[in-house]
């Protein structure tokens, strides 16, 4: 099975993840994309205002309808920091995976990209896959080449997690940032108030 995976801290997670993962999955021929959250990312804060547990349960309900999509929770279970180069090496381990590891990342990513814990095993180990939301000829062009990263441009859509935490806190519009049931579960529980 060609596998993709896609990890983020999903606090929420909301329609952009979707439709990423949707647009990797057309544009690059994968079978899957597997969705990690992450416990203690390198490169982003969690919120805070929300457990582990309810990440991952909104996940699972962002994701449940699509056979497409699954998730991995090893780095929530996992100790320390939630490096690529560790859930990479867990994933061909425990994965019957079909050539390599399609590595999804955000464009922006691409500039730091070479201080990232052994970014050049990474390379070796994953294509690395950075979406970007428009052409741009502005993209770190040393480490696109040497780390051999493929562009692809995904559908403009102005959605993050922290947007929706910002307008769920401010009582604004949100619920059509994200899948109903993870609307329904932010409300029912009374999350990121």
């Amino acid at each position: 099975m060609k596998i993709a995976i896609l990890g983020g801290t999903f606090d929420p997670p909301h329609l952009g993840h979707l439709i990423l993962a949707d647009t990797v999955l057309k544009e690059l021929n994968y079978d899957k994309v597997l969705f990690i959250p992450s416990k203690i990312p390198p490169h982003k804060n969690i919120s805070g205002e929300v457990s582990n547990e309810d990440r991952l349960n909104m996940l699972k309900l962002s994701i449940e309808d699509d056979k497409r999509f699954s998730f991995d929770d090893y780095e929530l279970k996992s100790e320390g920091i939630s490096y690529s180069i560790k859930t990479l090496n867990y994933l061909y381990e425990n994965y019957n995976v079909d050539g390599k590891i399609a590595l999804i990342i955000g464009a922006d990513l691409i500039k730091d990209f070479h201080k990232w814990k052994e970014p050049e095993k990474i390379s070796e180990l994953a294509n690395i896959v950075a979406v970007n939301r428009e052409e741009n000829d502005n993209l770190d062009k040393e480490n696109i080449e040497k780390y051999n990263i493929k562009i692809i441009i995904a559908p403009r859509i102005d959605i993050s997690s922290t947007l929706i935490r910002e307008r769920i806190k401010k009582n604004k519009a949100f619920r059509y940032f994200l899948n109903d049931k993870v609307y329904d579960y932010i409300i029912s529980n009374k999350l990121y108030l």
